[in-house]
């Protein structure tokens, strides 16, 4: 499965990018500006480049549609949610994608852990791919693609960056939530090793003034 073959084409992405794109500015994070440093600097570098795609067009309806689901299904809208109350439309676009990967996918509910059923692809619904903080909404391990929204806050968004040998791909709407994007976050061998002592670095300290 290459997830490119879903798009329907690549867009050029300018020169002077805004990294605030690919995540949610408005969203409260705990070491917000440190993760926005680090993830502005490594753009600014050309340490992480960003290629951003056109997954569908003229979609509004259909993810209202989508936002609408009840019953059963819409036990997949609650669990895609990074936090309760994040709007149905945030998650619509995901299921898009999904559903655009298999139309006859279905869901099964086992022991309280919803699991995208089909025949064409493996998904995982917000696994920690690191163990640790790492949370995509969406992982396909045989590929090691990483979904993330760009609702998502920094901090998840620099923790998922910094997890090797993963692609990660943001996905997101416009305004009118009528053309979903996928920006396609690639980065250099050099960034994770400077992107996990950064991390460990962060939490260190913040565990001192803890104890303090």
């Amino acid at each position: 499965m290459n997830i490119e073959d879903l798009f329907i084409k690549k867009i050029s992405t300018d020169e002077n990018f805004d990294y605030k794109n690919l995540y949610n500015d408005s969203r409260g994070a705990v070491h917000k500006d440190e993760y926005k440093s680090l993830i502005r600097q490594a753009i600014e570098k050309r340490v992480i480049t960003v290629d951003t795609f056109i997954v569908a067009e003229n979609v509004q309806e259909e993810l209202y549609t989508i936002s609408e689901i009840k019953g059963f299904e819409y036990n997949l809208i609650n669990c895609l949610k990074n936090y309760h109350n994040e709007a149905d439309s945030r998650v619509a676009p995901l299921i898009y994608l999904l559903k655009k990967l298999d139309p006859s996918l279905t869901l099964n509910d086992t022991e309280g852990k919803l699991q995208i059923i089909s025949d064409l692809f493996e998904a995982e619904l917000c696994p920690r791919i690191d163990g640790k903080n790492a949370e995509p909404r969406i992982f396909f391990p045989k590929e090691k693609v990483a979904i993330t929204s760009t609702n998502d806050d920094i901090e998840n968004l620099g923790d998922i960056l910094a997890v090797k040998d993963v692609k990660v791909y943001a996905l997101g709407t416009d305004d009118r939530s009528n053309v979903i994007y996928a920006y396609k976050v690639s980065r250099d061998d050099s960034f994770f090793n400077v992107a996990e002592g950064y991390k460990e670095n962060l939490r260190s300290n913040l565990f001192d003034n803890i104890r303090k």
